[in-house]
């Protein structure tokens, strides 16, 4: 491995992640094939977003590091907010696992467990929920990469905490609200609207899912910097 490269940008790691997304495309084209149905044709569009923030974050990366030139650094800006913007995308993956149930009905008198087409599709969303986190994390990753450089550790430490936030608000907003990233740009107060609705309505759960995948991104995070950290160093 390249000393100047960090393990979530070595070609081994990109290409394993790959690897793991062909192969849930493929049960998903197998499930789809063996029930005569659509299910799970929306994980292709749904992996393409959740590999967006990661592309970005490596192009901001490669950028960064080579110090470019200045016209080259000016879109490090742009980029970024786009890159926030995508984020979402990623750990919205997680999400998926209760696709599992959605065939299935799983508080039924029928023992759906003896059913192997249900391990297939338990198998297959828990596989995307953590190729999600990451995809997510070492994207994050990146970035606490570049910020290292621009502030000190404090500083950068509370914007990761805030942009993990962001993105645990940004997952419910997609899964709950169903809207999309690009909406940002062209609904913003709908969104703001349907978000404060969500919240204030008697039996939200809001600020318990927002803490539930936040408390998750951060484990991931964790786990990931403490694995990469340890590469790193050997």
């Amino acid at each position: 491995m390249n000393d100047n490269k960090h393990p979530v940008q070595d070609f081994r790691f990109i290409v394993t992640l790959l690897a793991a997304t062909l192969c849930c495309l493929g049960v998903a084209r197998y499930l789809r094939i063996q029930s005569d149905t659509n299910m799970y044709q929306f994980l292709t569009w749904d992996m393409f977003l959740a590999w967006v923030p990661y592309i970005i974050s490596s192009c901001m990366s490669y950028t960064f590091n080579k110090k470019a030139k200045k016209m080259s650094l000016i879109w490090m800006a742009p980029m970024s907010v786009g890159w926030l913007f995508f984020l979402p995308n990623s750990a919205y993956l997680f999400t998926e696992i209760l696709h599992s149930f959605r065939y299935f009905d799983a508080q039924g008198e029928t023992r759906f467990w003896i059913n192997i087409d249900f391990w297939y599709n338990l198998t297959l969303t828990f596989a995307v929920a953590i190729l999600g986190l990451l995809l997510s994390t070492c994207s994050i990753i990146q970035i606490h990469g570049v910020l290292n450089k621009l502030v000190n550790k404090y500083i950068n430490i509370m914007v990761i905490g805030a942009i993990l936030l962001l993105s645990s608000l940004g997952v419910y907003i997609g899964r709950f609200n169903r809207w999309n990233s690009w909406d940002v740009l062209s609904r913003p107060w709908q969104i703001v609207k349907d978000l404060v609705n969500d919240i204030i309505v008697g039996n939200s759960i809001v600020i318990e899912f927002v803490a539930i995948v936040f408390a998750i991104q951060i484990f991931a995070y964790v786990i990931v910097s403490l694995l990469t950290a340890r590469s790193s160093n050997e």
